[in-house]
């Protein structure tokens, strides 16, 4: 098509040979009403002093009324006071009242979430321990009247091959001393024995005592089953093999857990538990700081230990505590936090104390003499009296204009480059935003400066780009206006940048709104980042104080928004998405009065936006657009074919094709009026004369030239208004409309084959050079490459909307009815048998 296109002389509607590029510059059919007009230079030049004044005006607020006799200067003359006065020094008084704020001490208090955590912590170690021991098996597992608990314990911790030659010895010693052996002498109760053995001779002794027993009773005689010796032989194997399990898992528990946890009876072991809880008590009332020095916390720790008692022997005491203060330590945490209530009652009882400061002068007292230095006291005294002389600062002002002159200049050139197509009133929006920052900087002292809202609004409005370099200009020249210190300054920026730099991405009123609370955010984070680095501390007050600001901002702008969009004639993503929606009120009556021209869009939109797509232009202004440019049509609805549904065509009743050229004409007047109604903005009205362009209504003139036989029939009654397409997105719309019924009404009979996709391309082909030839897309930026793209997305939804379906049998005939006649009545089934359809 390219190689066609570049060789065709394109030809003007009246017939005059003319180069399209000639064409263009003529623009003789384009329409005043919508092409845009290039301001002239003295406009301009209007415009930019306006604008320097504007900015000037604001950012020099401090130049109005500043006093000539400043601190440090030399008085010219001496100054009298007029009268009496006692004069407050607000800067010390406010002095004063930061250093009584400094003095004050915070208030603690205990919390609750804290200890119930160390309360859990310290519960589920216990459980882990608690398990164990139940894996082990408890104590005594034998009877203490045969064998001790120091014994039992003995044997449990015994190797199996050290537990058989005990046996052996023990048996063997029994043998040789059973005929000395008295019933009367061995009758005590093992347990009740002193203990003066080491364990392993204490439980040979044991073991020989149970061994005599059985063999002074005769039970020695009976079956191992039945023997009281084997039986215990048999408790105690088993007894060491619950043990062997269970020492493992000691060793994975956090901290390790020694073994002499196993070897505690249940008492001592709800001992040692009640110990533990009792310590952790102890500690919590005392209160754990944050930030406190491992060693203190070490010896608070072992401090409260030392007080409590713990079972078993010393060394077992020792062990037993040492493993308690390894859990404590693993579980303490900070439970001591800031009773802001309480303490910012401190704060205001301390302030309330403070006096202001005061300076006392009596009625024709000297408060300066000639050619003194004027201090800072002075200066209050003479600002009180107005002596100060003061008056404008034109050279401060002069200074002011120059730094607005080149950051103005900075401006423009820099816009050129992001957003070259700015409107006047676009100007003025932006300059209305840049001044509110300074204003209330000015006011407030940059407090409550308004840049979230102004970054929110211009990135949503124009972009990333062009939003960033006023909101990060803007937060340079405040400190003319205010002073700024880096704890204000750096968050106010870091919230404004990210709502500036993410609000053009928002598709929705709910995601600016979840992008104000993320900015917000940001800037309490950046704040207590910032006043940790510089302060060594954070202020939470002041830190919630500069996220719930942002928030405000941020509600205040998606406020406005919607107000702003209209007032501006902008179209955001945002608008264009609301605007695309089938429910709005001229979208369903388009759909409900004209429901042929409503397919007829839908179709035109899917493939212009597709088409924009591949040339990446603005993808919501072609949908909307498109959704709207046919609006028209829905109040002659019957006079377009789509909208007559096989009914009489009233043109034929007509038979007058100028009369049906009007008519057909007059769509895009009444489409205008009515999107005006509406108030729909200026780029989507646009697509409503420009997609039809200056295109002829071949058919009526070919119809009037009949009528005419060999008189010559004008054009100009048969040729839309105009103009013609003055961007791409406009031009792409021009085609697909132009496209669409060829595409539509192609018979697919062939299946999908390269033939039949050849022919559409050739299709729209066919029509993209008489539209091109005619000079209707001369103004609208596209060119011949873009036109094969065009053609290329155009095919591809035509192929996607007219997939193949799985062919259904016909069927050869209709199913037997009910045999009752009633039911014959009430469901009938009707088949067509070429269709098969119900």
């Amino acid at each position: 098509m390219k190689h066609l296109l570049t060789a065709v002389v394109e030809r003007l509607p009246h017939g005059t040979s003319r180069p399209w590029w000639q064409w263009q510059q003529t623009g003789s059919l384009s329409s005043d009403a919508f092409r845009r007009k290039k301001p002239t230079l003295s406009g301009r030049l209007a415009g930019y002093t306006l604008t320097l004044l504007s900015l000037t005006a604001v950012h020099g607020i401090r130049y109005y009324n500043e006093p000539q006799l400043t601190v440090g200067s030399r008085s010219p003359q001496t100054f009298l006071a007029t009268a009496s006065a006692d004069i407050e020094d607000v800067e010390a008084t406010q002095a004063r009242q930061a250093e009584a704020r400094r003095r004050v001490v915070q208030a603690l208090q205990i919390s609750s979430t804290a200890n119930d955590s160390m309360r859990q912590n310290l519960e589920t170690v216990l459980a882990a321990v608690e398990a164990v021991r139940q894996e082990a098996g408890s104590l005594p597992y034998v009877s203490v009247q045969l064998l001790s608990l120091p014994t039992q314990i003995y044997l449990r911790q015994l190797p199996p091959e050290d537990w058989q030659p005990l046996q052996d010895r023990a048996r063997q010693e029994a043998i040789r001393t059973r005929t000395s052996t008295l019933r009367l002498q061995e009758d005590s109760n093992p347990a009740e024995r002193p203990d003066q053995l080491p364990p392993e001779h204490r439980a040979k002794q044991e073991l020989m005592e149970v061994w005599q027993r059985a063999w002074l009773d005769g039970s020695a005689t009976l079956t191992p089953a039945a023997d009281p010796y084997t039986q215990l032989v048999t408790q105690v194997e088993a007894a060491q093999r619950q043990y062997q399990v269970a020492l493992p898992a000691l060793e994975q528990l956090t901290p390790p857990v020694p073994a002499t946890i196993l070897n505690l009876a249940d008492p001592d072991w709800q001992q040692l538990q009640q110990q533990s809880r009792r310590a952790l008590e102890r500690i919590q009332k005392i209160g754990i700081v944050d930030g406190l020095p491992r060693e203190v916390r070490a010896e608070g720790i072992q401090a409260q230990l030392d007080d409590l008692t713990f079972p078993g022997h010393a060394a077992q005491r020792h062990e037993l505590q040492a493993l308690v203060y390894q859990w404590l330590h693993q579980v303490l945490i900070p439970n001591v936090e800031v009773d802001p209530q309480r303490t910012d009652q401190r704060i205001r009882a301390e302030i309330e104390k403070v006096e202001p400061v005061l300076i006392s002068v009596t009625e024709n007292q000297v408060i300066v003499r000639a050619d003194q230095i004027i201090t800072p006291e002075i200066f209050l005294v003479l600002d009180y009296f107005g002596l100060t002389q003061r008056g404008v600062n034109i050279w401060g002002l002069v200074g002011v204009a120059g730094v607005m002159g080149m950051s103005l200049a900075i401006f423009v050139t820099l816009q050129k480059r992001l957003k070259p197509d700015l409107r006047r009133r676009d100007r003025v929006l932006i300059l209305m935003l840049s001044l509110t920052a300074p204003l209330l900087a000015a006011l407030f002292k940059l407090q409550f400066s308004s840049l979230p809202a102004v970054g929110l609004l211009l990135g949503s409005f124009y972009g990333a780009g062009l939003g960033l370099m006023v909101v990060v200009g803007q937060a340079l020249l405040l400190p003319l206006v205010a002073p700024a210190s880096i704890l204000a300054f750096a968050p106010l920026l870091s919230g404004s940048v990210v709502a500036c730099a993410l609000a053009g991405r928002s598709r929705s009123r709910e995601e600016l709104a979840l992008l104000g609370g993320g900015a917000a955010l940001v800037q309490m984070l950046a704040y207590g980042a910032v006043s940790l680095a510089t302060t060594g501390g954070i202020d939470l007050l002041a830190m919630a104080l500069a996220g719930g600001t942002s928030l405000g901002w941020s509600i205040v702008a998606l406020g406005a928004s919607p107000y702003l969009e209209r007032l501006f004639d902008l179209v955001t993503p945002i608008r264009l998405l609301e605007l695309g929606n089938p429910n709005r009120t001229l979208l369903r009556r388009l759909a409900a009065e004209a429901p042929g021209t409503f397919q007829h869009t839908l179709f035109v939109a899917t493939l212009a936006e597709r088409a924009a797509q591949k040339l990446n232009l603005n993808v919501e202004l072609v949908r909307t657009g498109t959704l709207y440019h046919d609006i028209g049509k829905m109040l002659q609805a019957r006079y377009f074919i789509e909208n007559q549904m096989g009914s009489l065509n009233p043109h034929t009743q007509l038979d007058d094709p100028y009369r049906s050229a009007q008519i057909i004409k007059a769509h895009v007047s009444d489409g205008l009026r009515l999107a005006k109604q509406y108030n729909l903005p200026t780029a989507v009205r646009a697509f409503i004369p420009e997609h039809q362009g200056t295109i002829l209504i071949a058919y009526f003139y070919h119809q009037a030239q009949m009528k005419a036989g060999d008189q010559p029939v004008p054009q100009e009654p048969f040729r839309y208004d105009g103009p013609i397409p003055q961007s791409k997105e406009t031009g792409v719309v021009m085609m697909a409309d132009a496209c669409e019924a060829a595409l539509r009404s192609m018979i697919l009979s062939d299946g999908f084959g390269p033939e039949v996709m050849e022919r559409a391309k050739a299709t729209v082909q066919k029509i993209g050079q008489a539209r091109w030839q005619d000079g209707q897309l001369a103004d609208s930026g596209l060119t011949l490459e873009d036109l094969e793209v065009v053609a290329d997305a155009f095919v591809e939804v035509w192929r996607e909307s007219n997939h193949e379906r799985i062919p259904y049998p016909n069927p050869t005939s209709t199913p037997p009815l009910p045999d009752n006649s009633s039911a014959r009545a009430e469901f009938p089934v009707l088949i067509t048998p070429s269709t098969g359809s119900l």
